[in-house]
């Protein structure tokens, strides 16, 4: 109820404001949003990545959810977009999700036209270091060893969030489009959705053997998670998913919050600390650039200083 307060209150203020900021003024935008942004990000599909799309899209919907589907561009202002950021915060989004939704909102825009700095100048648009997402080996061990009913969904998001590790943390989003097309001469190959790049997994017995248990019989698809493989299907999917791993963190009452993306900070860390040189783990992971896969590995640099550290300190306090 209080976020529908919230609207029917933001929706008043954008009336208010259009009657103030239009009144006499002839060079006013007057625009309709939705339908010219809309018009925008579908006229670059194909020539960019469907995550860039997809980003842009799910940040305008979000707009609109919030503030209303009659805005023109007269009716952006900086002090709308500053309400967005703090609705989205309030709702429970991290800082970094809600400068994602910003930063996607701006770049559209600004095709449209419209300058992007002054409306976004006011709110956080850049990204924040985040905690660590890896989970190391002990971790894993009490995650396979966890008692959960057989048939049970955390039970399969369990299977999944193993097997992902297993085949060089691939994302959720690949494993979830695998084909059984893309099993054959002893490897997984695939191309990431996000960048397109080619990956070639060696298949291992241990992974032979959970898609020989979970696998999916009928169908094109590796696994049985989806139908017809729609975006809504998939992101439905997804939220599931990482549901299903909260409540395992929480069963854990593991300090960090299992979620998809662990999976590959896990594989590029275990990686890292056996000596796999940083290019090797890009093209491993499909990184579009071994600077993308730095970020993965920032916080094992920090653990790497603290050890060094410490060795030296001892090997002071050995001197007589």
């Amino acid at each position: 109820m209080k976020c529908v307060v919230e609207i029917g209150n933001f929706a008043a203020y954008v009336g208010i404001h259009r009657t103030v900021n239009n009144k006499g003024n002839k060079t006013a935008d007057k625009r309709p949003f939705l339908p010219t942004v809309m018009n925008e990000i579908e006229k670059r599909r194909g020539t960019v990545s469907k995550s860039t799309l997809e980003n842009e899209l799910t940040a305008v919907r979000s707009f609109v959810k919030n503030t209303g589907k009659s805005l023109t561009f007269s009716d952006l202002t900086p002090e709308l977009i500053q309400w967005y950021e703090k609705t989205l915060l309030n709702r429970g989004l991290l800082p970094n999700t809600s400068a994602c939704y910003l930063r996607s909102l701006r770049a559209v825009l600004n095709r449209c036209q419209v300058d992007g700095s002054r409306l976004f100048g006011d709110v956080h648009t850049g990204r924040e270091e985040t905690e660590k997402r890896a989970a190391d080996e002990g971790t894993i061990r009490r995650i396979k060893a966890l008692c959960l009913k057989e048939n049970s969904f955390e039970h399969r998001a369990r299977v999944l969030f193993i097997f992902s590790i297993m085949a060089m943390g691939i994302p959720f989003v690949d494993l979830a489009h695998l084909r059984k097309s893309d099993v054959r001469n002893g490897y997984i190959i695939y191309h990431r959705r996000k960048t397109g790049k080619r990956v070639k997994v060696k298949m291992e017995p241990c992974m032979q053997r959970i898609i020989d248990r979970f696998g999916r019989h009928d169908g094109s698809y590796l696994f049985p998670l989806l139908k017809t493989g729609s975006e809504r299907e998939y992101l439905t999917l997804l939220s599931r998913y990482n549901r299903a791993l909260g409540r395992l963190s929480a069963k854990l009452r593991l300090s960090q919050k299992l979620t998809s993306y662990t999976v590959r900070h896990t594989w590029a860390t275990m990686a890292y600390r056996k000596g796999t040189p940083l290019a090797v783990i890009s093209k491993a992971l499909g990184h579009s650039s071994p600077v993308v896969t730095q970020n993965y590995l920032k916080e094992i640099d920090d653990e790497a200083v603290v050890q060094a550290n410490s060795r030296i300190l001892r090997e002071i306090n050995d001197l007589r």
